[in-house]
Order: structure tokens, then sequence, then C-alpha cells
């Protein structure tokens, strides 16, 4: 994958989460192999990144049985070819900054943030060096399927 692959991803896409990506290289363009869109990929990865800031405002606050709930829900609405309904994984990302504010509420006016609560901005994943960006691809694809 070239670098700054990441950089613009509203237009475009890099996807290589299923089996079915171009040439067992990944689907890039307006729309996967699969048939999921740029903006579809951007929503998951969008999802994705809140899952993580809702994971990481538990590190510091407690959670309900209904945060693991939501944890996972989040997590499967993005296995591979489960959901490409735009709708659903903004309202999903919504469902998710929900729950992090009630786990968290001081955190959305805090004067110095201090970035336990933020989501993860997968562009950092996607930009990272190959051998990390790997690694840490194989987990993420791990968990979301």
């Amino acid at each position: 994958m070239k670098k700054d692959m990441g950089k613009d991803l509203n237009n475009k896409m890099f996807c290589f989460q299923c089996e079915q990506t171009a040439g067992c290289a990944g689907c890039m363009g307006a729309a996967g192999v699969c048939g999921k869109t740029a903006n579809t990929s951007r929503l998951q990865d969008e999802l994705t990144g809140a899952v993580i800031g809702l994971a990481k405002s538990c590190g510091h606050n407690e959670k309900s049985e209904r945060t693991d709930r939501i944890i996972i829900e989040g997590l499967f609405t993005t296995v591979t070819n489960v959901n490409f309904n735009d709708k659903t994984l903004e309202d999903m990302i919504e469902k998710v900054h929900k729950e992090k504010e009630a786990i968290a509420p001081n955190c959305i006016t805090c004067a110095a943030p201090c970035g336990n609560t933020e989501d993860f901005d997968m562009n950092l994943l996607w930009n990272e060096d190959e051998d990390i960006r790997s690694l840490k691809s194989l987990i993420l694809f791990g968990i979301r399927g």
C-alpha cells in the first residue's frame, strides 16, 4: 500500500478487509469488489475509531453492560459484508458517541483535553510504517471480522 493512502478517503477507498479484494491487494477507488462504496468504507473506519474512543473512555470511567453491548454492536456493524447502509453506520456512530458522553460527561466540555476519550483517527493507522500497519490491521480485522 502506498504511503499516505489514508490522507483523503472521502472520494476513494482502500479496503483489504475481505477475501474478495481485487488481486489480493485491496480495493481502491470509488467502490470495492464486494460493492462497498468509498463513503461506506470511510464510515466504517469512523465507527471503528469511535468504538476505540469509547473503549479508551472506559479506562478511567465506570462502564456498564450497555457499554459492552454497544462496543460489540459497533464492531459487528463493521464485520465484512454485513452492513453497507450508510445511515445505519451514521446512527451507530452517534450511539457510540452518546454512550461515551454518558460514561465521561465532563470530557466534552473539558478546557484541557487529555485525549483519553477521543475517537481514534484511522488515518494514523493507514499512514503507519508498513510493518506496524500490517500488525495493527491484523488485530483490527481479527476483531472486526
